[in-house]
């Protein structure tokens, strides 16, 4: 392999923890593996399912960058993907139970009649950005 190969290789996985760890760390901020672990009551658990976020989302960001495709056939599909959706799903509700921060920023900051234009500017800033990656970038 080529020096440039490899520096892209060593790039793309520091790209990817750094990616990862920033992620976990805004979660973590929020609160939301506190809530999962206290729902669940798996306290003592709470170190591994950090590391465990981690290394999925550094080997979704490898998989993504490299493009590859894993031999997983269709019951490792189902099984990826229910997976996938048990921890959507948890994590949907531990941050639907830690956002209850919203309220109370918006009282304390006191931009509580300015907030419908904050959802809105997000919301719609989110759309055109999924608009131009899916036209521009896929």
């Amino acid at each position: 392999m080529s020096i440039k190969v490899i520096l892209f290789i060593l790039f793309c996985g520091f790209a990817g923890g750094a990616i990862s760890a920033g992620y976990v760390a805004f979660i973590t901020l929020l609160g939301v593996f506190e809530k999962l672990t206290e729902k669940y009551k798996a306290n003592q658990y709470s170190y591994q399912i950090e590391t465990l976020t981690i290394i999925g989302v550094t080997l979704g960001n490898v998989v993504y960058t490299f493009q590859l495709s894993p031999p997983l056939g269709t019951i490792g599909f189902v099984f990826f993907t229910l997976l996938g959706g048990i921890f959507t799903g948890c994590l949907a509700g531990a941050l639907a139970e830690t956002l209850n921060v919203f309220p109370i920023l918006s009282r304390r900051l006191n931009i509580r009649e300015y907030l419908p234009y904050v959802l809105i500017a997000a919301a719609l800033g989110k759309a055109l950005g999924s608009t131009i990656q899916l036209m521009f970038f896929k």
